[in-house]
């Protein structure tokens, strides 16, 4: 399930994803595959952006992932995604993954990315999308 709502900080649009890591999803270390990361991360954002858009949308570029932790096999994985910037038809999505050991309650920052997004009209071409929300004082 995601739950959703704005950043406290500044007001833009964000969604997080928490799902257990399971092993069908892990290498042979024991640790989530970098595919199926990528695929929450892609998920995750792909929501903001089209709620921000309220449009269908589409992956358009993943920029600079960095994959800085490992997430292990019966942890937790949280994806936060959150409206970053807005072009007239494109949307910037930073995402972030955490891992969270559930027995414990350590948690640790694990990965992070950037995504754009395209808005898609009815007749398959880009549309434009809505400006950023203004930030909360």
């Amino acid at each position: 399930m995601a739950r959703t709502g704005p950043s406290p900080a500044d007001g833009r649009p964000r969604t997080t994803i928490t799902r257990i890591v399971m092993p069908g999803q892990t290498n042979a270390r024991g640790t989530l595959f970098g595919g199926v990361a990528l695929a929450l991360m892609d998920e995750t954002a792909a929501i903001v952006a089209i709620r921000h858009a309220r449009a269908s949308v589409v992956t358009a570029h993943i920029h600079s992932v960095d994959f800085e932790a490992p997430i292990h096999e019966g942890e937790a994985v949280e994806v936060t995604a959150t409206l970053a910037s807005v072009g007239r038809t494109s949307m910037r999505i930073e995402v972030e993954t955490w891992g969270e050991n559930l027995e414990t309650g350590s948690r640790r920052f694990c990965t992070k990315a950037e995504f754009v997004f395209v808005a898609m009209g009815p007749d398959g071409k880009p549309t434009a999308v809505p400006p950023l929300p203004p930030a909360r004082g």
